[in-house]
């Protein structure tokens, strides 16, 4: 009767264990599929993360080539302009001359202009 009363009880001991095991195992299962989900969830954004910083550096890699581009032609232009501004075949003195020269004739035209607009075409040249 004792040995019937510890295989009963050992066969009920066991059948528990086996529930809780059952319950651990399908919490378990549970926790590891919510983890594993979040997991790819993070491992896809960050896959796309990865392609738009791509897409973005290549982007900005071809815009670069392009810039590139178009300050080397403008150095090269302002290399082949430098010596008509620096060689003009003409002394500082002559540009000075040259342009107070035209000033004065600037300045003749505006009076010519001015007198025009005030006497008419007799009074145009008269004091300029």
């Amino acid at each position: 009767d004792v040995m019937k009363s510890d295989f009963v009880r050992t066969i009920e001991e066991t059948k528990a264990a086996e529930a809780q095991a059952e319950k651990d195992h399908l919490a378990f299962m549970t926790e590891s599929g919510k983890s594993l989900a979040t997991a790819e969830e993070a491992q896809s954004q960050r896959k796309a993360q990865l392609e738009d910083a791509e897409e973005k550096f290549e982007e900005a890699e071809s815009n670069l080539d392009e810039q590139s581009g178009i300050l080397r032609s403008s150095l090269k232009e302002l290399l082949e302009l430098k010596p008509a501004c620096i060689d003009t075949g003409m002394s500082y003195e002559d540009r000075v001359a040259l342009r107070e020269e035209e000033i004065a004739a600037l300045k003749k035209a505006l009076c010519i202009l001015g007198k025009f607009a005030e006497y008419g075409p007799e009074g145009a040249a008269d004091g300029c």
